[in-house]
């Protein structure tokens, strides 16, 4: 009985010692658990933090190439729209540096609607570069048009002064001509005379050529002298025809028929002044233009 006693307090101090190494395990086996799950919790954090900084990286280059990006269009309502979806992709962005790494859900939210924003900010750009394209293209086959018009308004021009230019050389191969132009004294009795003092009047005779592009039909030939001093010899009356826009006198006229071949005319001029020795001179008018002129001494 005395041994028995005797051999508790070392089975009590065997028990107490086994306890404590058991202890000393435990709290060493859960101190080691805790510090591999603070680790794991670490890393898992760490990781949440890096996918959370390479969002924000990846939507802050999203909100930069927006913010920057020029958009050529003079479309205001499209405009207002984009710049509307730039400030909600700040916006988000701003809350997504702010948000805690570890609530994954509302970063998995904002993730998800900046990711939206991105995909109607892309189809808006899109849409400006379609418009742009097409504005593009209008612009160009307006600038071809503008050029064909251009083109075909050049030569229309060009056709219109050939067409011109071969009406002039029309009108003045129209032009008729008066050639071998002559002039004779005559008496009272019509008779040719060489005395300046028993003139009566003056005959003038002329040619006017052949033209076969000249228009038939009646025509009235004028006639104007001018004396040795230059002063135009003329009957009293109204004696004007028209001569490049303005009216003038004339000495003589005379219906004549023309056919496009040779005519010889003759005028005749009644003296109403006093001849005196000189140069004299004729000139013939027939539509408007002058078509022969003339000079003589008279002695």
């Amino acid at each position: 009985m005395k041994n028995s006693s005797k051999n508790i307090p070392i089975i009590i101090s065997i028990i107490l010692s086994i306890a404590v190494i058991a202890l000393g395990v435990l709290f060493f086996l859960q101190h080691k658990d805790l510090q591999e799950k603070t680790q794991e919790l670490s890393s898992v954090t760490a990781e949440m933090e890096f996918e959370k900084q390479q969002s924000v990286e990846e939507f802050e280059q999203i909100a930069h190439e927006y913010e920057n990006f020029y958009i050529n269009t003079s479309n205001d309502s499209l405009l207002k729209l984009i710049d509307n979806e730039k400030q909600k992709v700040q916006q988000l962005l701003q809350e997504l540096k702010t948000v805690k790494a570890t609530n994954t859900r509302r970063i998995g939210e904002l993730k998800k609607e900046l990711s939206t924003v991105r995909g109607v900010l892309k189809s808006y750009v899109e849409k400006v570069d379609s418009l742009n394209a097409l504005n593009q293209n209008l612009q160009k086959e307006n600038y071809q048009v503008r050029q064909q018009y251009e083109q075909t308004a050049k030569e229309l021009e060009q056709k219109a002064a050939e067409a011109a230019e071969l009406d002039k050389k029309v009108s003045m191969a129209a032009i008729l001509e008066a050639s071998n132009i002559n002039i004779s004294l005559l008496n009272e009795k019509g008779q040719p005379t060489k005395s300046l003092r028993k003139t009566a009047s003056f005959e003038i005779c002329f040619d006017i050529l052949r033209n076969i592009t000249a228009e038939r039909g009646k025509k009235m030939v004028y006639m104007r002298i001018t004396d040795y001093k230059e002063e135009l010899m003329t009957l009293p009356g109204q004696n004007t025809f028209n001569f490049e826009g303005n009216q003038i006198e004339f000495s003589g006229k005379k219906e004549i028929e023309y056919g496009g071949e040779a005519v010889h005319v003759c005028i005749y001029y009644p003296i109403q002044e006093k001849l005196t020795t000189g140069t004299y001179s004729i000139a013939i008018f027939m539509e408007g233009n002058l078509i022969g002129s003339k000079s003589f001494a008279i002695k």
